[in-house]
């Protein structure tokens, strides 16, 4: 996806398939109803009740948890589906980096000496969301070579 969204909808989409996305749903900034800004929020959650959006929950670039009703909602800025290597909120991106690449971890445990089409397909799934700088500097390794998938974006480097 890794674009511009268009409110609560795209958000929940985001948040739902955020396994076979990746990535998260921030936006530059919101402001409630009652004044209060924050820059950076990455959502994290999206409440329906009988098709109705109800609430919505997001961590602000300060690391608080805010959950407000979809009614508080005064504007939202600059909404957009982002990898979580671009994520601009540092307290989720390490919270998603760390949770990402424990399971990574895992998934080449699991799959420890076999390296099929799909294990390597998700692997490399879940590198081009935290980047390979990440697995570098956290020093994680993959048991298959991953040079010729990468392409360098904005001085990151993505498989």
């Amino acid at each position: 996806m890794n674009g511009m969204l268009h409110g609560l909808k795209d958000i929940h989409m985001v948040i739902a398939n955020s396994r076979k996305l990746g990535g998260a749903a921030e936006a530059e900034s919101i402001t409630l109803s009652s004044g209060e800004t924050y820059t950076n929020p990455v959502f994290t959650n999206v409440d329906l009740s009988q098709g109705k959006y109800i609430s919505f929950s997001f961590v602000a670039d300060s690391g608080e948890n805010v959950t407000a009703h979809v009614d508080q909602i005064g504007v939202m800025r600059g909404l957009r589906h982002k990898l979580i290597c671009q994520l601009q909120n540092a307290a989720v991106r390490e919270l998603m980096t760390e949770e990402t690449l424990r399971y990574l971890r895992k998934l080449c445990e699991v799959n420890e000496g076999f390296v099929t089409h799909s294990f390597k397909k998700e692997a490399l799934k879940l590198v081009r969301d935290v980047s390979i700088d990440e697995l570098e500097k956290r020093h994680v390794h993959l048991p298959f070579a991953i040079e010729s998938n990468v392409v360098a974006i904005h001085t990151k480097k993505f498989a």
